[in-house]
């Protein structure tokens, strides 16, 4: 029997009966953890070797998500509420869990637990609260903050309780049109309009992927950013690889993709997606240096209370 494959409930006895999932969810986590392990805990990684250490250390988290999931499955529901705080309201919340993003695993849906988790006070799902929080604790006062992205709840959150912050959107590398756009301010990541080190801190959410120069674009971010200044990002990324996978290439015959198709939305310019053009693999942190920045790291978490799950969320910081 392949025991990874096994379900962890049985199906000979009723579960729970007559106990709404969200109850149930409460009772078996604390059946799984102590109190301090369901703390936000993060780890520093810098290899596929420390990925593996912190995965095979985090076990008992992926199988409490199993657990979560064949519930909701047994259920037939499509959404049940986990109870979580939510660090962009600094309350606690009934955080949704439903099949939007769902991935699929022996033929059954299961939650995408980094992209819901969702806040229905604000609206942000797990990977945008953690990284509003991110935000947030690397803020002091007065400090200049620069968003990679405009048209968000993120970057609305973000601006409400940050006034210098301040935010554009790129809309791809082929984008030819004015600097603003109904209102939109927008940039060439690898060619910012910013003065040198004029910002304190940057944050980054899924963008140096879309474009093919991911160094330039890096060089760009080390430009803009004061020194002893820190970069906060997020990007697809393979953590069991040492080297950067290329997806996508521009020839002569236009974009050519190695892997199958993948764009992101474009807020600018909504009929034309953005391709990914690489998922980083480790490479990348010698990258990030080589092009001006001291020290990267990537970092993995985790958090129980607050809702922040999913597996291995990863997010990178680099200082200038």
């Amino acid at each position: 029997m392949d025991t990874e494959r096994a379900p962890l409930m049985r199906r000979d006895i009723t579960y729970v009966k007559g106990v709404p999932l969200e109850e149930a969810a409460e009772m078996i986590r604390h059946c799984f953890f102590r109190d301090e392990e369901m703390e936000l805990t993060e780890r520093v990684i810098c290899n596929p070797g420390d990925f593996k250490e912190v995965f095979e250390g985090w076990l008992e988290y992926w199988k409490f998500e199993r657990c979560l999931a064949e519930m909701h499955a047994y259920t037939g529901k499509e959404m049940f509420y986990y109870y979580g705080t939510c660090a962009v309201c600094n309350s606690p919340q009934p955080l949704i869990v439903d099949y939007q993003y769902a991935e699929e695993e022996n033929g059954r849906k299961k939650p995408n637990w980094r992209e819901r988790l969702v806040c229905p006070n604000c609206g942000c799902s797990s990977r945008e609260r953690f990284f509003i929080r991110k935000i947030f604790d690397s803020y002091k006062a007065g400090q200049k903050v620069l968003l990679y992205e405009q048209c968000s709840n993120l970057f609305r959150k973000v601006s409400r309780e940050i006034p210098t912050a301040c935010g554009f959107e790129y809309p791809g590398e082929f984008y030819r049109g004015e600097r603003e756009t109904n209102g939109i301010r927008c940039e060439n990541i690898c060619n910012l309009s910013y003065g040198d080190e004029t910002f304190d801190l940057i944050a980054v959410n899924e963008t140096f992927v879309l474009t093919y120069d991911y160094e330039q674009a890096f060089r760009e971010a080390c430009r803009v950013l004061r020194p002893g200044g820190k970069m906060i990002f997020t990007a697809p990324f393979d953590g069991n690889s040492v080297e950067t996978a290329r997806r996508a290439e521009m020839t002569e015959q236009g974009l050519v993709f190695r892997a199958g198709e993948w764009f992101y939305g474009n807020p600018v310019l909504p009929e034309m997606g953005r391709p990914v053009y690489q998922v980083f693999g480790w490479d990348v942190l010698e990258t990030i240096k080589k092009c001006g920045f001291k020290e990267a790291y990537g970092k993995a978490y985790y958090g129980l209370k607050e809702g922040y799950m999913g597996y291995l969320p990863l997010y990178f910081e680099a200082y200038k």
